[in-house]
Formats: C-alpha cells, sequence, structure tokens
C-alpha cells in the first residue's frame, strides 16, 4: 500500500513538471513569435511631396524598419523641388487635389533611389487681343512666352532588377531611367536595361534629354569605373529608350588615334 501510494506521487510530481516545462515552452515560442512580428516590417509611408504648380501631391511608400533606421523620414517637403533631391521608397502615390482620386506609380518590387522635375516647353501666348485693345504695334508670337509654370515630366532613377544577382535590389544594381507625366502615369523606360543613370541635361531648343549611362562592359555584373561611360539622347516629346549617340566606328578611330603608339 505504502508502495502504491509513493508511485501515485512520483507519477503526479513528473506529471506536473511535463506540464509546467510544456507551459513554459509554449510561453517561450509564443514570446519568440510576437517578436518576430514586430520586427516584420510594415508598408509606411513618407512625408507628403506638394508642388503648389501642380494638380497632384506625391507619397512616397516606405518600410516601417527603414523609418526606424533612419530616425527620420528620408525625403522632405522643403528640398523636394530642388534637383537632385534623393530618396529610397518602394512606390509612390499620386493622389489627385482636385478630384480625390489617386494611383501608383509602380505595378511590380523595385526600388526608386532618386527622383526630379524636367522643365517642358513653355507655351506661347496669342497676343491679337491684346493688340486690338491697346492698338500697339503686332509683336511675333515666337518671342512672347506665357509666364504660366513650365509643363514639367518627372524622371525617376527605378532599380527594379537584380543585376549583380545578390538576392537584392540597391545603387549596386542597373538603375533604369523613367519619366512620367505629373500624374504618375505613361511610365516609359528611357536608358537601356543593364546600365546605370549617372546624370542627364536638358536641351531646351530640341526638347531632348541627353543622358549619361555606365554600362557593364567588362560584364562582371558590376558598375566601377572601368566600365565605359555612354549617352543616349532621349526626345521628350516621344519618350523610349534612347539611343547611343558615340557608335562603334567613333569609338574605333579613338581607340586608334589616341592609344596607338607613335
Amino acid at each position: 500500500m505504502i508502495n502504491h501510494n509513493i508511485y501515485r506521487k512520483v507519477v503526479t510530481t513528473l506529471a506536473l513538471i511535463a506540464i509546467t516545462l510544456s507551459c513554459s515552452s509554449t510561453k517561450i515560442v509564443t514570446q519568440a513569435q510576437k517578436k518576430a512580428e514586430k520586427l516584420q516590417p510594415q508598408v509606411a509611408y513618407d512625408d507628403l511631396i506638394v508642388d503648389p504648380e501642380s494638380e497632384y501631391i506625391m507619397i512616397p511608400v516606405i518600410l516601417s524598419s527603414d523609418e526606424k533606421k533612419n530616425g527620420h523620414n528620408p525625403i522632405s517637403s522643403k528640398l523636394s523641388f530642388s534637383r537632385g533631391s534623393r530618396m529610397i521608397g518602394y512606390n509612390m502615390i499620386f493622389y489627385n487635389k482636385t478630384n480625390g482620386e489617386s494611383n501608383i506609380l509602380l505595378n511590380r518590387k523595385a526600388l526608386i533611389s532618386k527622383f526630379e522635375y524636367l522643365p517642358g516647353k513653355k507655351d506661347i501666348e496669342n497676343p491679337s487681343h491684346q493688340n486690338e485693345q491697346t492698338n500697339q504695334p503686332k509683336q511675333n508670337p515666337s518671342k512672347k512666352v506665357s509666364s504660366k509654370p513650365q509643363n514639367q515630366l518627372l524622371l525617376f532613377h527605378i532599380i527594379d532588377s537584380d543585376t549583380n544577382a545578390d538576392g537584392k535590389l540597391d545603387r549596386a544594381d542597373a538603375i533604369i531611367g523613367y519619366l512620367s507625366n505629373l500624374a504618375g502615369k505613361s511610365l516609359q523606360a528611357i536608358t537601356p536595361p543593364d546600365t546605370q543613370l549617372m546624370s542627364w541635361v536638358f536641351d531646351k531648343k530640341s526638347g531632348g534629354i541627353f543622358v549619361t549611362i555606365r554600362k557593364d562592359s567588362d560584364g562582371d555584373r558590376k558598375f566601377t569605373e572601368k566600365d565605359d561611360i555612354d549617352f543616349v539622347r532621349v526626345n521628350v516629346s516621344k519618350p523610349n529608350v534612347g539611343k547611343e549617340i558615340i557608335d562603334g566606328k567613333t569609338r574605333q578611330k579613338l581607340q586608334k588615334n589616341i592609344l596607338s603608339s607613335k
């Protein structure tokens, strides 16, 4: 009888120990899951970018982890109008201030490393009505430029392909130039794939952009100073991937003239 009581006590004690360990294990797993959920980045939104001359407000889309890491949102509305304002974002929302409609810029995973405003040609005023009222001599319409804000486009520097195959998108990958209107629509690539957009110059007379690009000319999936620099011309009226302006014959001729032994 005594042995039976001892046996029951031992079994009860072991059962209590097992239950305690099970509860502790469950608690640890639950805490780990909660911690993982807290660390999981969430979609967040950066400071509004408001252009008083546009019908649209831009809202950059970021991740909550980036916001905490930087301590402050990387985009400032105070700097949004300076050419070359830098940003890190995953998408952009365009909100129409007049009708309340909104749309997103990208329908795929990508990084927007930079965006810039591209000036357009100013509209020509028709001075005929003014001449009738003031009886002033007629002026050449081609020399009279409207004081209205210039039409503009947006030039985005977008990383949307893991060209160096390291499993992530960053500035070491190809950076492609894209043009869109101020509504974030009609997005069109203007630089070749597997290149990095370096800089650009806008020619008002021709309405073209001359873009400096870096190629992965040695095929090592990296963009370094050893790689070739080239230039492409893009017509902003009909944007498309620009054509290189230095052809192969010119390169060969320069190579022969400059680098050949005397």
